[in-house]
């Protein structure tokens, strides 16, 4: 995707909601922004707060070079990024620094108390939403439903919520048609531009909802097509 294309799209935006969630295709740039935002808010490209310094694999866009972000008049007490597909890196730093010698509460303290590898993703992640998140945060999260089932999905929004009410703030970027029905959020789509959407008009809703009505009859007309 052209960077230029991106700016368009997203840019300005008024996150003016406690939880703001983005959907839309693959590609269209929803992560691109949400990384974006992490790492101007000094947030490791990968994930984690804003004191986390390892580098795994430098492939993060530049297009937080290219947008300006400004703050409101209350601080946040806490910055956390979140992607799917790089918390286990984020783990493995963990266990790295708790290995060293140190004055500090070991980092998995503020995680529960137990080393995330030796939970599983799922896990790993209630780990994150139930003891790390606190109030009057701010949570940037790219597809945090990728290791959750439904029934954990309901517990990570029910959460979510809670914290929203005591000062946090999310932007989350998602395919979930659970995460996506979030009672009091900002829902938005991103394609060729951006605009705000109904949930039941959202794609997620539509195929779901298909498959659940008559899944036998839906996917052979997809795979028959």
């Amino acid at each position: 995707m052209e960077l230029s294309n991106l700016e368009s799209k997203l840019c300005p935006f008024d996150f003016k909601d406690k939880i703001t969630i983005f959907v839309g295709e693959n590609g269209c740039g929803k992560s691109t922004f949400l990384e974006a935002i992490a790492i101007g808010f000094g947030c490791n490209p990968e994930g984690g707060g804003r004191n986390y310094n390892f580098n795994t694999e430098n492939t993060h866009s530049d297009f937080y070079e290219k947008i300006i972000l400004s703050r409101g008049y209350k601080k946040p007490n806490d910055i956390y990024f979140y992607r799917a597909e790089s918390f286990y890196n984020v783990s493995t730093e963990i266990r790295r620094l708790d290995s060293e010698p140190s004055f500090d509460p070991e980092i998995k303290t503020y995680y529960g108390g137990s080393d995330l590898h030796k939970k599983s993703h799922g896990e790993a992640m209630e780990s994150l939403f139930n003891h790390r998140f606190n109030s009057k945060g701010l949570y940037i999260l790219d597809e945090p439903e990728a290791s959750l089932s439904p029934a954990k999905q309901l517990t990570f929004v029910k959460r979510i919520v809670d914290l929203s009410k005591l000062g946090c703030q999310f932007i989350i970027a998602s395919h979930s048609p659970i995460i996506m029905s979030t009672p009091g959020s900002g829902l938005y789509l991103v394609d060729d531009n951006m605009r705000n959407v109904d949930f039941h008009d959202t794609e997620a809703f539509i195929i779901y909802k298909s498959v659940l009505q008559d899944g036998k009859r839906f996917m052979d007309s997809v795979v028959n097509k």
